[in-house]
C-alpha cells in the first residue's frame, strides 16, 4: 500500500483545549470535523497516549481553536511536540475561555468552538469523540490577510516546514 497517498486528503490544523484540574490542557490535531449540521456535532480524533485525551474524558468538554496560517511555529512547537503532563502550553500564549471555562488561543486563529462530548468511539490508536458545538465565534479578520485564511496541513508541511508528530493521526511512519 502507497501511504503517500493518504496525504492527498485535506485536512486543516486546530489546537484542542481542555482542563485537567483548574490547569489548561491542549494539544495540536488534524482530524476534526463537522458530522451534522441539525444538530451541528463535530468528530476529533485523539491518540490515546495524549493527555489531553484522557482530561476530554474526565471533562466531557473541549474547544477548538482554528489555526490561521500566520500562528506562530512556537505555538506549533509547543502544542505538537510536547505533552500538557509535563508543561503548560497555554502559560505561553494569550488565550480566552469559552463560556464553559474551556480554553482557546486568541492569537493565530481565525474562531474557536465549544464543544461537549456526546459520545465516543475507541479506534484502535486513537479515540474519536463525537460531540454538539455549543458556541462557535470567527474572530474578526480582514479577508485580505493571511491571518483570515485557515491553516491546512498542506501548508503545515510546505510552508511552516515542520513533522508530523509520532502521535498524530496522520502520522505515516517510513519504510
Amino acid at each position: 500500500m502507497d501511504k503517500t497517498t493518504l496525504s492527498n486528503l485535506s485536512y486543516g490544523l486546530y489546537i484542542i483545549g481542555t482542563k485537567d484540574g483548574e490547569r489548561n490542557v491542549g494539544c495540536v490535531v488534524t482530524t476534526a470535523s463537522q458530522a451534522t449540521s441539525r444538530p451541528v456535532t463535530l468528530t476529533v480524533c485523539i491518540n490515546k497516549d495524549n493527555h489531553t485525551n484522557a482530561c476530554i474524558k474526565k471533562t466531557g468538554m473541549f474547544s477548538v481553536s482554528i489555526l490561521s496560517e500566520n500562528i506562530r511555529k512556537t505555538i506549533l512547537g509547543s502544542f505538537g511536540f510536547s505533552s500538557s503532563r509535563d508543561k503548560d502550553k497555554f502559560s505561553e500564549v494569550a488565550y480566552g475561555l469559552t463560556p464553559s471555562g474551556m480554553p482557546y488561543l486568541k492569537e493565530g486563529i481565525i474562531g474557536y468552538m465549544q464543544c461537549k462530548v456526546i459520545s465516543s468511539i475507541d479506534n484502535f490508536t486513537h479515540t474519536i469523540f463525537i460531540a454538539d458545538v455549543e458556541e462557535a465565534e470567527n474572530l474578526p479578520q480582514d479577508p485580505s490577510d493571511a491571518q483570515s485564511k485557515p491553516m491546512t496541513y498542506r501548508y503545515y508541511h510546505e510552508v511552516i516546514k515542520l513533522k508530523t508528530p509520532r502521535n498524530a493521526s496522520t502520522y505515516v511512519e517510513k519504510e
